[in-house]
């Protein structure tokens, strides 16, 4: 039988298997650098190991390498470094580089995710968001994971099989998710994968991050922004480390494995971390009403200072015609441009309407506000939303219009 080699050896000892691969590549990057082999690596450290720091001097060189020739940024430098490590570690000869090197750094609390951005990433966005949102709230695994879920997967639980850490693991899920499913299903092609458009990484992450715009979240959100938030939230809520790693796919032993999957309370713990993640509050029959004006009142809130450029914009045209600019600069009348153009139903637009006294445009004003939502639409198409330029060209055509609108209608004051 042949002889095993170190690097093999080494590897066969690391669990996980994204470890590996990371460590397997980090080693030969060094390889490359030294332009030796693992072998002869290890032979002239285990020389110098208690007598030089020579093997020293090279990691920290390897590090600079790294980023001026591979283009790596500091943080990925260092993670290589680790790798290197744990190769001269497994074989008794430690690398001694305590503050010779820079810790990694770990991203700022100011870009995580958190409960607050889950509610709004619900609210303001469509069917196919909140499949994806509820589907990555009930199961916290990796993208590809996710990805490779098929349609007859799912249900309230099942079995798989974690592509990157090679471990089995339980996904639970919710009836509210499995509903949002099987209405979405009905919007896109039929495909064997639970969730088929789009069905990739990046361009998942795309929609994520074209979500998070127009809910108004200045944060850079990924499909692991959702894994970190459901990881922290069942820590915070005190799951024991094993639990909270077997639902969210980290490696644990296998005899632990095996007695945990069997456990009827997995369920419970799972359900305790969805709870916390709750995407919106479950109705009360009582006061539904008084509850759904008060939400309808903030909104009106929000959208009156949203419109203050428009509103100023009117201002400045200084126009003879009055009527419009005196009826814009009310908050009456944005509330009654919200609820006539707003998503709700004849029942909440009678509310407000009853409730703070909205009267609604006169017909003629209504078909400018029209003008103004079709151009808006148009401007967004399907991504859902305006970039800065988008923003610009949505102001100067409406201005155009509110010009043409309002010459017309001084003209025809004139002739009568």
């Amino acid at each position: 039988m042949e002889r095993m080699g170190v690097r093999e050896e080494w590897l066969r000892n690391i669990v996980a298997e994204g470890t590996r691969k990371h460590h397997q590549r980090a080693l030969r990057r060094f390889v490359a650098f030294m332009r030796m082999s693992p072998e002869e690596i290890l032979e002239a450290r285990r020389a110098q190991y208690g007598k030089s720091k020579l093997m020293e001097t090279k990691v920290i060189e390897f590090f600079k390498w790294l980023q001026e020739t591979q283009n790596l940024s500091a943080n990925s430098a260092r993670s290589e470094v680790i790798g290197v490590q744990s190769f001269f570690s497994y074989y008794n000869v430690r690398l001694q580089l305590r503050g010779k090197l820079p810790d990694t750094h770990m991203k700022l609390d100011a870009e995580k995710l958190t409960v607050e951005d889950l509610k709004m990433l619900w609210k303001f966005n469509g069917l196919r968001i909140k499949t994806w949102i509820a589907f990555a709230r009930d199961c916290p695994a990796r993208i590809g994971d996710l990805l490779a879920m098929r349609r007859e997967q799912i249900k309230p639980e099942f079995l798989i099989k974690s592509e990157k850490a090679n471990v089995i693991g339980k996904v639970f899920l919710s009836m509210e998710t499995i509903e949002l499913f099987e209405k979405y299903w009905n919007t896109v092609r039929k495909s064997p994968y639970a969730f088929s458009s789009p069905h990739d990484q990046t361009n998942i992450n795309r929609m994520l991050k074209a979500a998070a715009q127009k809910a108004g979240i200045q944060k850079k959100i990924t499909q692991h922004s959702f894994r970190k938030l459901w990881i922290t939230s069942a820590i915070n809520l005190g799951l024991p480390d094993t639990v909270w790693k077997i639902l969210s796919f980290k490696s644990v032993p296998q005899a632990t494995l095996t007695y945990f999957l069997d456990r009827e309370d997995l369920r419970d713990f799972w359900q305790k971390v969805v709870t916390h993640l709750s995407l919106e509050p479950k109705p009360n029959r009582v006061g539904d009403m008084e509850k759904t004006v008060d939400l309808l009142k903030e909104t009106l809130t929000t959208l009156e200072k949203e419109n203050s450029v428009l509103k100023t914009r009117i201002d400045n045209l200084q126009s003879n015609t009055t009527t419009l600019e005196d009826r814009l600069n009310e908050i009456g009348d944005f509330a009654a441009h919200v609820v006539e153009f707003g998503r709700y139903n004849e029942e909440e637009k009678e509310a407000l309407r009853r409730t703070y006294n909205i009267k609604e445009f006169p017909e003629e004003e209504k078909q400018l506000m029209y003008a103004h939502k079709e151009i808006f639409e148009e401007l967004q198409g399907e991504k859902g939303y305006l970039d800065e330029k988008e923003w610009k060209e949505l102001d100067r055509r409406f201005t155009a219009k509110v010009e043409e609108w309002m010459k017309a209608k001084k003209k025809k004051e004139e002739l009568a």
